[in-house]
């Protein structure tokens, strides 16, 4: 009977060390699995990001591989159960922990995998919140496996059946280096962090004016499907947010250096309530603001 109650607690030890990623048909030949509109917890275990996996015809490409290797090793099980292809390729669109320390299972399994700059220093890249933030049984395994291809510039590829476009943000942005995949054949555009939408977005290493420049540029692609790191929205109205929260930012701090607003009274004069009931209103925007008022000051003086 001890032994049998045993098994059993194995057995639901091990269900529960599990995602339950559902992988959503965005577009043909696109499935994303969205993450919660959350920080990393206990409860969604880094499970908050936006990753996809696009079908090359010959094989799968991985758009950030999330945030642990039991992440990325039921993703991969996950898809291959949909359609069983190699995997071809595997993309990173930037340095923060919760899109790329899948990295090490598809390390094992031989993928090149491609990333922005900033990993050009990923000595740096050991400590994650996500080791920190999440329950062990999740995190076991993984590995901070930096990209053995490092795309500093813009560039177009082929792989498999698909033409790709490449595009590198090396000035800040979302962060200090950004990449986005473009398919234009699909109409999709895989934008990582440079697209939110349905909450807050973080400013805390990178820039209020770069990524607007960025956004800008996005817009310029013709693309019908655009996949943020962040959000469920997908369609025409995908960059909608990001574009209007960034530039009403701008426009917040700017008046207020106009009016000698200083720094102990920024965050009540560019509280931004109409964003309030948005998710994680109340962990970003107060820092989001400190962040964007001390870059505006700066280029003021």
């Amino acid at each position: 009977m001890n032994k049998l109650l045993l098994l059993c607690l194995t057995a639901i030890v091990l269900w529960a060390q599990e995602y339950g990623l559902e992988p959503v048909r965005v577009t043909p030949g696109l499935y994303c699995f969205f993450g919660a509109l959350k920080s990393p917890n206990t409860k969604n275990n880094g499970n908050m990001v936006n990753s996809c996996w696009l079908d090359a015809g010959s094989g799968w490409i991985v758009f950030d591989s999330g945030p642990t290797r039991l992440y990325a090793k039921e993703s991969h099980e996950t898809m291959q159960r949909i359609k069983r292809m190699p995997l071809l390729a595997v993309f990173n669109s930037h340095v923060h922990d919760d899109h790329w320390l899948g990295n090490g299972f598809y390390r094992e399994k031989g993928v090149p995998i491609y990333g922005s700059g900033a990993f050009k220093n990923h000595e740096k890249l050991d400590d994650s919140r996500m080791k920190s933030a999440i329950a062990p049984a999740f995190f076991k395994g993984t590995v901070p496996v930096p990209p053995d291809h490092i795309v500093t510039h813009s560039k177009h590829m082929k792989i498999g059946g698909l033409e790709l476009e490449v595009i590198v943000f090396n000035e800040p942005a979302h962060s200090q280096s950004d990449l986005a995949l473009f398919v234009p054949d699909k109409g999709v555009l895989l934008a990582g962090d440079l697209v939110f939408n349905d909450r807050l977005p973080s400013l805390r290493d990178g820039s209020l004016k770069g990524w607007r420049k960025a956004v800008k540029r996005l817009r310029t692609l013709h693309w019908r499907t655009a996949v943020g790191g962040h959000g469920y929205k997908t369609g025409a109205d995908a960059l909608d947010f990001i574009d209007a929260y960034l530039a009403k930012l701008q426009q917040k701090i700017e008046k207020a250096l106009e009016e000698d607003i200083d720094m102990t009274q920024i965050a009540t004069y560019a509280a931004m309530p109409e964003y309030g009931h948005m998710a994680m209103y109340d962990l970003l925007h107060g820092k989001n603001v400190i962040k964007a008022y001390e870059e505006l000051e700066w280029e003021s003086e």
